[in-house]
């Protein structure tokens, strides 16, 4: 789009002289406008502005009927400051330069008869001093918003940092207290079995030799849910989708669980309409389901029940495990499975554990383009259900 150059003056040969010697040089890429007023030099600047026409240079005569030249440029100043003004006349006074200059920042002051060498040299001037400062503008914004992109990266990566290095201290603190407590465990009733083992009966030498194992039993589960959850966020496990029986994986995992249940005089039951293929990490959702039958066993009364449910409806399998334990109160709901708001409780029989299961159960799920929810209430029970592909 052509740029214009408007000219006011009240003299139509003026108008005439300088429509065609600013043509000669500029009417390629100029429309050339002129005025005999100043106010119909401001419709005109306004419908061009209008338009979206851009403006670099405006010419006005000094001594004109109605606006003076000078009061003319500043009303173009406060429509653009960015277009630049020029003052011809051979009749101005100081006052009207003056105030031209301090009001309406007065590009150049051209004397009548002009010359026109000086005529084109200077509007050429002023036009390349217009597209600079104009390209000087579009530079500066696309600047600045690098500068707000930059910041707003600056300020992500440093959240990130923080959560990591939040989520680092979490973790070490987890393994520090719940390793020590768990070979606390394991050293305490070892050495109490070493310095007095003839003095204890067969039944109480075999009913700490079931601690023993049962907290080895769980130090093991820590150690293994750690490892995987360190795995898990340094990508150093592979997710590899398949197609598999998932009725059958529920099988295998709640049959390694059904002895602990028992001991706890749980009942452990599985529901299952038909075999049924998922598509997803295997191994990943053998850990969730694993886990998530070991947390309900953990807080379960004895003589409670767990049932291990799957259906399937439009193209997602649901996994649920529901138990008879003791329930998650509403403000913890939000927090299991989130590791800057970890909490841990122990079970009925206090079990120790981590808190870390249910964290791994939500990513490994996530991961297999699923979604886990719970409902819950206080001293009446746990559900808990988890999605997974269907296989087609």
């Amino acid at each position: 789009m052509k740029k214009a150059i408007i000219c006011v003056d009240d003299e139509d040969i003026i108008l005439e002289a300088l429509k065609d010697q600013l043509g000669t040089f500029f009417e390629e890429n100029f429309i050339i406008e002129t005025a005999t007023t100043a106010e119909e030099g401001l419709e005109i600047y306004q419908e061009l502005i209008d338009r979206g026409t851009e403006v670099p240079v405006v010419i006005s005569d000094y001594l004109m009927p109605g606006i003076r030249g000078d009061e003319f440029l500043i009303k173009v100043h406060e429509k653009n400051p960015e277009t630049l003004k020029i003052l011809l006349t051979g009749h101005a006074n100081i006052d009207g330069i003056t105030n031209a200059i301090n009001n309406a920042n007065l590009y150049r002051f051209i004397p009548k008869p002009w010359d026109r060498d000086d005529l084109i040299l200077t509007v050429r001037e002023a036009v390349r001093t217009f597209i600079q400062e104009l390209e000087i503008r579009e530079k500066n914004k696309e600047l600045q918003h690098i500068n707000e992109n930059l910041e707003k990266l600056v300020d992500e990566r440093t959240r990130e940092l923080a959560d990591v290095n939040a989520t680092k201290d979490k973790f070490f603190s987890i393994i520090a207290h719940d390793l020590r407590n768990s070979f606390c465990s394991l050293l305490g009733f070892s050495e109490v079995l070493i310095g007095n083992f003839n003095h204890y009966p067969d039944e109480e030498k075999l009913s700490m030799i079931q601690t023993i194992r049962q907290v080895s039993e769980q130090t093991y589960k820590l150690l293994q849910n750690l490892l995987d959850w360190a795995r898990m966020q340094t990508g150093k496990i592979q997710f590899t989708p398949e197609k598999f029986n998932i009725d059958a994986c529920i099988e295998d995992e709640c049959g390694l669980q059904k002895n602990i249940a028992k001991q706890k005089e749980i009942e452990l039951t599985i529901d299952q309409n038909q075999p049924t293929i998922a598509f997803g990490d295997h191994n990943m959702i053998a850990t969730v389901i694993r886990n998530l039958v070991s947390n309900s066993i953990k807080f379960t009364h004895s003589n409670g029940f767990i049932k291990v449910t799957q259906q399937v409806k439009d193209s997602l399998i649901y996994v649920s495990v529901e138990d008879s334990g003791v329930g998650i109160s509403p403000e913890n709901i939000d927090k299991i499975f989130k590791f800057n708001d970890y909490f841990n409780t122990k079970g009925t029989n206090n079990e120790h554990g981590t808190g870390l299961g249910l964290i791994l159960c939500k990513e490994f799920v996530l991961q297999n383009g699923g979604e886990i929810s719970v409902e819950s209430t206080v001293n009446v029970g746990t559900k808990i259900t988890f999605t997974i592909p269907l296989s087609v």
